[in-house]
């Protein structure tokens, strides 16, 4: 969390109120978070659209450098934390390459229910007449184990991304990118992109456009949107990306993600997609274990491709 003092520091220098200061960029807040956490040696930034963006850059601990992969954590997780990519990393780092963590930027996700949603799950509109020879009590004991029923999410939460807030947050990504392109320049070898959740699904859209310069290779982690007219076109935007692609996913994905992982494989292989592996993250809950896994994984698949 951000120092009470800095809190005050901040509001102080953007000229904020108290009450309007819950319009601040959450960007800004989590840039304090690093710079307060980090020394100031342990981090770089670059100018995106005229705004100064942290980012962390590891270099390689091996003789020979693979590449750099580019790490891009799901929209709203820290860079520098263990829920990003900052243990991942580090077992990248061993195996050869150049890792620059970079900040997903902040959507605004807010659900958006259909009237006739929640009709068909609302208990109260069940017909409340007893049915043979049940008794007010069993009656009424079926109309409370109703109420309790979970409602279907996933049905109900089928728009949940602002058009405008969508096409802003792929501008930032793009931007974001196009940035860390020419820093990536600096070092040899292959140009590997890493995401995961929202940014894996914003990333297999714009390089299906062809909105950014195609990386060597790509790999999504549990990539989903939580919105369902644009999870649905996803595996078909995974299949038409140019370059190779790792999909990974586990159990523990949320049911966003879970909803495409067989139709993100089919649609791959209907389409002929050259260099596609969809492989499962088994039996690892531990984020050390996972990310030691994740790197065993990549290293497998670009060895396969002859890296």
């Amino acid at each position: 969390m951000l120092n009470p003092i800095k809190f005050l520091f901040v509001i102080l220098l953007t000229g904020l109120s108290f009450n309007n200061f819950a319009a601040l960029d959450k960007q800004l807040l989590r840039q304090l978070d690093i710079q307060r956490g980090l020394f100031a040696d342990s981090y770089q930034s670059f100018e995106v659209d005229d705004q100064p963006i942290i980012y962390l850059l590891e270099e390689n601990t091996t003789a020979i450098t693979r590449g750099v992969a580019v790490m891009v954590a799901d929209s709203g997780i820290p860079i520098a934390g263990q829920e990003g990519f900052a243990t991942l990393a580090k077992e990248l780092n061993k195996i050869g390459w150049v890792t620059i963590l970079l900040p997903a930027p902040d959507a605004g996700f807010l659900p958006i229910l259909e009237p006739e949603s929640i009709a068909d799950n609302d208990p109260t509109t069940a017909s409340t007449t007893p049915l043979d020879n049940k008794t007010t009590t069993e009656t009424q004991l079926g109309a409370q184990s109703s109420a309790t029923t979970p409602i279907n999410i996933n049905k109900m939460a089928v728009t949940t991304i602002d058009d405008q807030a969508f096409i802003k947050h792929e501008q930032q990504l793009v931007s974001l990118l196009q940035a860390v392109i020419e820093k990536s320049k600096e070092y040899p070898g292959f140009f590997l992109v890493i995401s995961k959740g929202t940014s894996a699904a914003w990333l297999s859209k714009i390089y299906a456009e062809k909105q950014l310069g195609t990386p060597d290779a790509f790999v999504a982690i549990s990539p989903y949107w939580p919105d369902r007219k644009h999870n649905q076109r996803l595996p078909q935007w995974i299949a038409s990306t140019p370059m190779p692609v790792l999909d990974l996913y586990s159990n523990s994905d949320n049911g966003w993600a879970k909803n495409t992982v067989s139709q993100r494989e089919i649609t791959a292989v209907k389409s002929l997609k050259l260099q596609y592996r969809q492989r499962e993250l088994l039996g690892f809950n531990l984020n050390k274990q996972q990310n030691a896994y994740i790197s065993k994984e990549i290293y497998g698949w670009v060895s396969h491709m002859g890296w």
